[in-house]
């Protein structure tokens, strides 16, 4: 099917997002249109009705224009949520954050979204202003992104900033725009990480009753760091356990379980702890204490987090 019949079709389907009644479960290719007045972006050529943006899915409209690129929260799995946050966020006075932790412990310096407000005025910008139209192509994954790419290839929209559209005037801006938005979430992280590591902290007994200034980055951080002391101690025994407070984690995370197996070789972790981060925050100051790299040379180390929150340590 020729491109110029396809732009056709999108252009004579399009509706603001708030008249669309039922999204298509099928793959296609989606259009997003500009229905507002004053696009965020000066001297761009953009007027009421033009097509802003061109992208595929290989699962439905549902999921990908509904479920992601309209819902809150969803800003860090949309790249036109971070375009347009990162263009209104100062006019809309919008807050970049993190978009999580693993992207923080593994140095995602350009993964970000927007805090809970923000997102709510993000979603309620894009609903008033945009409009979106499908096509859907049930075909391969290839023959959708071969489709994706001719049209965005002829239309040249402004928000299509990648490899496909290499001759859009305004991506270098956009790219700057986003940037700035990722460095200010990241900065915030820094800052709190920075404040963090200077409070003065208290050694408690295990149980840990009372403790405060938590922070967001590696949260779990001031409990393990606390905790440290008895732990070493404990490991002076082949087969120690100790007893947390369950308070403690559940007042800085919101987890079904904490509970978690590490394992240590020779003093380096040896197992697959990507999923948790109570295991990764203790591992991480595990491997910079100095009693415990001593405690571990030459040994195997298993450390289980059960359900009642009970740390348990063996050493072979």
């Amino acid at each position: 099917m020729k491109t110029d019949i396809i732009i056709s079709f999108l252009n004579e389907n399009a509706k603001r997002f708030y008249e669309i009644k039922q999204f298509s479960d099928k793959p296609g290719i989606y259009a997003l249109f500009f229905y507002g007045h004053g696009f965020p972006i000066t001297n761009c050529p953009v007027s009421n009705s033009d097509i802003i943006y061109i992208g595929k899915t290989e699962k439905s409209q549902q999921s990908r224009d509904a479920d992601t690129h309209f819902s809150s929260g969803k800003t860090g799995s949309s790249t036109i949520r971070k375009s347009f946050g990162s263009l209104l966020r100062t006019s809309l006075n919008l807050t970049p954050v993190p978009r999580g932790e693993a992207d923080i412990v593994a140095g995602r310096l350009s993964a970000f979204k927007f805090s809970e407000e923000s997102e709510e005025k993000l979603t309620k910008w894009m609903i008033q202003n945009l409009g979106l139209s499908f096509f859907e192509y049930d075909k391969t994954p290839y023959d959708i992104d071969v489709l994706e790419t001719q049209l965005i290839e002829k239309l040249n929209p402004v928000l299509n900033i990648d490899r496909k559209n290499p001759f859009n005037p305004f991506a270098p801006f956009i790219k700057q725009e986003r940037k700035k938005a990722a460095s200010i979430a990241h900065k915030e992280t820094h800052q709190l990480s920075t404040q963090n590591q200077k409070a003065e902290r208290t050694i408690l007994p295990h149980n840990f009753t009372h403790i405060s200034n938590l922070s967001m980055v590696h949260k779990y951080e001031d409990i393990w760091r606390q905790a440290l002391p008895d732990i070493i101690r404990a490991m002076g025994s082949t087969n120690a356990v100790i007893s947390l407070d369950p308070n403690a984690f559940n007042k800085v995370g919101n987890r079904k379980s904490y509970a978690f197996n590490l394992e240590f070789s020779n003093g380096v972790v040896a197992n697959n702890i990507g999923g948790s981060a109570v295991a990764r925050d203790l591992a991480r100051l595990l491997i910079k204490d100095n009693s415990f790299q001593t405690l571990a040379k030459g040994k195997h180390i298993k450390m289980n987090l059960d359900k009642y929150f009970d740390l348990s340590t063996r050493i072979h």
